[in-house]
């Protein structure tokens, strides 16, 4: 297969939800980008033949090296998927971020709502790459620095997309991590179960979209912030 050109694996900022998420990494990697380029095409492997076809031996051959070439990187396979989870949050990080470029720095709630939704976006476009981020298939992820660095970088997104709503570092007996935490359980389940297809468990005959839930847990979060602030 040819050898990537200047793939840096699948960007979510350029790419978009939208677009889909199993881009090919493209272009001519150097010696000293092999490590960029394992991830990348591990990333590849990963969205297209999910967790079960992400080998190392793989990603060294569509890298152009030999099978012993990523010990020099990765200890072992799960060495690889947590610098592939660790970019996934690089990613989430910045896709949220975009998110909000256009929004007034004035309007709080709203940028708040633009995060949370593109959390589900993310999630949505790259479910493979979501459930390794959050999921039990890396072992001993505290042994990975980059990792636990870049899993705790974007929930500071989060975090500091709160602090604004609620015009205070705390509410009463809660700390604005805690609520940051309680918001983030809300999105982070409601982008598992759109992304799991799960059905609701409700009677319902309506059929709500991803984003019309997306809004409801929106919404939900925001007037849930809006009463704690009143209520100091």
């Amino acid at each position: 297969m040819k050898k990537p050109a200047t793939a840096r694996g699948d960007n979510p900022v350029k790419q978009g939800p939208s677009q889909g998420g199993t881009t090919k990494p493209e272009g001519q990697w150097h010696h000293g980008d092999l490590r960029a380029s394992l991830i990348a095409w591990g990333t590849h492997l990963l969205d297209t033949e999910g967790i079960a076809g992400m080998s190392m031996r793989t990603a060294a051959k569509l890298a152009g090296v030999s099978p012993g070439a990523p010990a020099y990187h990765f200890k072992d396979r799960n060495g690889l998927l947590a610098a592939i989870a660790a970019q996934g949050f690089r990613d989430l990080v910045a896709y949220r971020r975009q998110s909000v470029e256009s929004i007034d720095p004035a309007d709080a709630q709203g940028r708040l709502r633009a995060i949370m939704l593109a959390y589900v976006a993310f999630a949505q476009a790259h479910p493979a790459r979501f459930h390794l981020m959050f999921g039990p298939e890396i072992a001993d992820r505290e042994q990975y620095p980059e990792l636990t660095e870049a899993g705790a970088a974007s929930f500071q997104v989060l975090r500091g997309a709160i602090g604004p709503v609620l015009q205070a570092p705390g509410v009463g007996e809660l700390s604005e991590e805690q609520l940051a935490f309680s918001v983030w359980a809300a999105t982070h389940g409601l982008a598992t179960l759109t992304i799991d297809r799960r059905r609701l468990p409700v009677a319902s005959t309506h059929k709500p979209t991803a984003e019309q839930m997306a809004d409801v847990v929106v919404q939900f979060c925001l007037a849930a912030l809006r009463g704690s602030a009143t209520a100091r």
